[in-house]
Formats: C-alpha cells, sequence, structure tokens
C-alpha cells in the first residue's frame, strides 16, 4: 500500500474530528497527518474547517465580550457598608491594641491570541492584619 492510503480518511471520518483540530487536541500523529492530509486534498472539508473556526472564533469573542459587565452599584454599595460594620465590630471588640485591616481583590483578564485561543486568568488575593494579643 502506498503512503496515501495507509493515512487517508474519508470526509464523514474527518468531520467530527474538525473541532478536535481547530482546539489542538488531536494527539495522535498519524491521524493528525491524516487529517492535515484530508485538509489539504478536499476544499469541502476545508470550508467547513474555516466555518467551524469563524464560528468559534466569534463564540469566544461573544463570551469574552459578555464576561466584561461592570459590577452593579448597589451590589458595591452592600459590600462596603458590610465592610465598614464588620470593621466596626472588630473595632468595639478590640480596646486600640492593634490596627485590624481587611483586604480582597479580584482581577479577571480575557485575551483571545491571534491563534484563536481564549486565555482568562483570574487573581484572587486575601491580606490580613489583626493586632497582636
Amino acid at each position: 500500500m502506498s503512503y496515501l492510503n495507509n493515512y487517508s480518511m474519508t470526509c464523514e471520518q474527518v468531520i467530527p474530528n474538525i473541532v478536535l483540530y481547530i482546539d489542538h487536541e488531536i494527539f495522535d500523529t498519524k491521524q493528525l497527518n491524516a487529517v492535515e492530509l484530508h485538509f489539504g486534498t478536499c476544499s469541502a472539508c476545508r470550508n467547513q474547517l474555516e466555518q467551524e473556526s469563524a464560528a468559534l472564533i466569534m463564540m469566544k469573542k461573544l463570551l469574552c465580550d459578555s464576561l466584561q459587565e461592570e459590577t452593579p452599584v448597589d451590589l458595591f454599595d452592600r459590600i462596603s457598608e458590610q465592610t465598614e460594620d464588620l470593621y466596626m465590630q472588630m473595632q468595639q471588640g478590640i480596646q486600640s491594641s492593634g490596627i485590624t485591616e481587611i483586604t480582597y481583590t479580584q482581577t479577571t483578564y480575557t485575551e483571545i491570541t491571534s491563534e484563536g485561543a481564549t486565555q482568562i486568568e483570574i487573581t484572587s488575593e486575601i491580606r490580613r492584619e489583626f493586632p497582636q494579643e
């Protein structure tokens, strides 16, 4: 058998692998080579690949855009009020023996790379200073 016969795939075999190919999730080298070879020779599957890729990029963009919401003002106000109440309660329990500070910070960073991959990074930090007894 020739190289092409050993590694060729039909359209029916390639179509279920399109999303896996786009997401770089075909780990078998022979299967990856066969899929790529098929895309090189079959314009219908290549067009399907381009359409799926464009759709995934659009969905990732829509998802990232929808995640960029501002915090509702009332939520921010409630958190600030509860933090202040907690601080006041802690101050009442402490007879000027030190300073108490609680800080919570959460940062979300979303990026779509030039290859269409989505990277989401969430960083949380909690810092506390309690008085020494």
